[in-house]
């Protein structure tokens, strides 16, 4: 083999070297991009978690607020001591039904917002693996 053509293999070779190379650093930098978009949903999703979240605390703790003032306004305005036993009986079982519900209500909130928080990120992950390989 002369020295021109073993000068030209390693030309070729060096080539496709710097071309694989060149290929896996865009593959990275664009894995990178998206994962910095993905974050960056995942942040807004979270932050527009937060405020609903805010917004149905707000609402359940006006709920309890009224209740409590509706109980003290019964109490007050009772016509006999002995009705504010029955006052009391039935404001407790209101009380633990609109706890219950708002259990639930937060339950339900709170695995949503850890589905939406995720999920971006998630995909983006699988999508830089799937690309990467």
């Amino acid at each position: 083999m002369s020295a021109m053509s073993q000068n030209d293999q390693s030309r070729k070779f060096a080539g496709k070297g710097a071309t694989t190379a060149n290929e896996s650093l865009e593959k990275g930098k664009a894995a990178v991009e998206q994962s910095a978009q993905a974050v960056e949903k995942s942040y807004s999703v979270a932050v527009e978690n937060i405020r609903a979240l805010n917004v149905k605390m707000i609402e359940m703790a006006r709920a309890n607020a009224e209740a409590a003032f509706d109980f003290a306004l019964q109490i007050a305005t009772a016509p006999s001591p002995s009705n504010i036993g029955g006052l009391w009986t039935t404001h407790a079982q209101k009380q633990f039904e609109m706890l219950s519900e708002q259990t639930k209500e937060l339950t339900a909130l709170g695995q949503k917002m850890a589905g939406e928080s995720a999920e971006p990120i998630t995909r983006s992950v699988t999508q830089a693996f799937k690309k990467a390989s």
